[in-house]
């Protein structure tokens, strides 16, 4: 099973969102999201590849220090959003899920601390390892800062139908 992969044990939390399984799914399927952090008020937003562990809840996000505004604005206010929207790739239907949290993150070893979210990365991107063999080549691109995000409020609209309400789930 991928989570055992990974290096680090999980922290389980007592205040992780439930929620239903189309919701797990999107979580686990779909290839990107839609980070925003705030800046002087205005939110900014970056497509990223996220990485979900549904023994924490917690999603990840890993982005090179080439783009590091991020992390100057999570500084500032660590709450943040991720909005998935885009299936494309997924393989599952469309659906709208807007993740709110607190995010913090990790810059100790830009080297190396984010390898062990590889086995989450090569199960979504496959090809990742043919960009890691050439990893001296653009070696300021994998210098990567690791965020994560516990969420606090989950907003869901099942088959991306905007017309009707969604569901809302919070933490405990």
């Amino acid at each position: 099973m991928l989570e055992k992969e990974i290096a680090t044990q999980p922290r389980i939390r007592q205040d992780m969102i439930d929620v239903p399984n189309w919701i797990g799914d999107v979580f686990n399927q779909y290839l990107i999201c839609e980070f925003t952090t705030i800046s002087r008020g205005k939110p900014i937003t970056f497509p990223l590849l996220f990485f979900y562990d549904p023994q924490t809840g917690v999603f990840t996000v890993t982005s090179s220090i080439l783009f590091s505004k991020k992390v100057d604005h999570l500084r500032r206010n660590s709450k943040v959003s991720l909005l998935l929207s885009n299936s494309t790739g997924s393989g599952i239907g469309k659906h709208v899920i807007l993740v709110q949290g607190i995010a913090r993150f990790e810059d100790s070893d830009l080297d190396h601390g984010w390898e062990r979210f590889l086995p989450y990365w090569r199960k979504k991107e496959p090809y990742i390892d043919s960009f890691l063999s050439e990893r001296e080549k653009f070696s300021w691109f994998w210098k990567r800062i690791v965020v994560q995000v516990e969420p606090t409020k989950i907003t869901a609209w099942k088959d991306a139908n905007l017309e009707k309400p969604p569901e809302v789930f919070k933490t405990r």
